[in-house]
């Protein structure tokens, strides 16, 4: 039976609240990663500038006790990203004989498809940040690649560099080695930032290994009854849309929330067209949004041949 048999177009109106709903159940069909590794926030501007700023030197503590006067916190300016929001529009068309001949589950089938594609959309988006994390092809503000062996430590201080890029294979050594690693990580002064990595985030074929090297209660892999002193300290973090099944990363979740951003111009929605709906109707989806990071302390990336 047919959702309504009028021909004046009503039928479009009707269908419109089906639409959405088969649209938003799609979109929901999954929970998506990128929000609890984003700092997801909203955005009321063609862009968004994030301006870094250097690191207070603790010496200027001792001022006072040295010469009475009071020290002053001075640093210098980091780097400036600046985050241009990109639209990304689709249409949705249904003919009105789909409806005439009762093809109900085509229209419900379309509208939770391009939810779907929406929502598979952003969170490959989001992991491009890793998938391009050791290519040239997508820098951050300090102009290398999120996991480079050349980061600048600032504008002002570009002579000497650190490192977060590396090709050690998942294991157990080796996560010990990144982290020793990440946790001599020093700000624009030269002083420790205090990185303290908890997380490992994999492509679904090292979940297991990472499983094994963050669970396992004794030394995995021997026969001896050591403890396991990696066990507790990371979380196993896999996800579906890391293309290289080799690569993996150390991250710090705290310092992560500060410097790997995502900003929604406009939130994911739906609509109809305005046009003559006598033989089909339109809705389009939109939404608009931009994503980066604007420093790298955060994370240590392994891409091994």
């Amino acid at each position: 039976m047919p959702i309504i048999s009028d021909r004046s177009g009503l039928w479009a109106d009707a269908l419109d609240p089906i639409v959405r709903k088969w649209f938003e159940q799609g979109f929901a069909r999954r929970t998506p990663l990128a929000p609890s590794i984003f700092n997801v926030q909203m955005s009321d501007r063609a862009y968004e500038e994030v301006s870094g700023i250097g690191a207070v030197g603790t010496d200027a503590w001792n001022v006072y006790s040295i010469s009475g006067a009071v020290g002053q916190a001075d640093f210098d300016q980091g780097y400036k990203r600046t985050y241009t929001h990109v639209e990304y529009p689709l249409e949705l068309q249904i003919e009105r004989k789909t409806i005439d001949d009762n093809k109900h589950r085509e229209v419900f089938d379309a509208a939770k498809r391009m939810g779907d594609s929406a929502a598979v959309k952003r969170e490959t988006d989001a992991a491009s940040v890793f998938v391009n994390a050791f290519s040239g092809s997508f820098l951050g503000a300090d102009g290398v690649a999120l996991c480079s062996n050349s980061h600048p430590f600032s504008p002002q201080k570009t002579a000497s560099t650190q490192d977060n890029n590396g090709t050690l294979s998942l294991t157990k050594v080796n996560v010990a080695t990144v982290r020793e690693a990440m946790m001599a990580y020093t700000d624009d002064v030269g002083e420790l930032v205090a990185v303290m990595p908890d997380t490992i985030l994999v492509p679904p074929e090292l979940e297991d290994e990472a499983m094994i090297i963050a669970g396992s209660l004794l030394q995995p892999g021997t026969a001896d009854n050591d403890l396991n002193p990696q066990r507790g300290r990371f979380n196993v973090v896999p996800w579906h849309y890391l293309t290289d099944s080799n690569a993996w990363f150390m991250i710090d979740s705290n310092l992560m929330n500060d410097s790997l951003d995502w900003f929604d111009r406009v939130p994911l929605g739906i609509v109809p067209k305005v046009e003559d709906k006598t033989i089909r109707a339109t809705w389009i989806a939109y939404m608009r949004y931009s994503y980066g990071w604007s420093d790298w302390r955060w994370i240590y990336g392994n891409n091994p041949s």
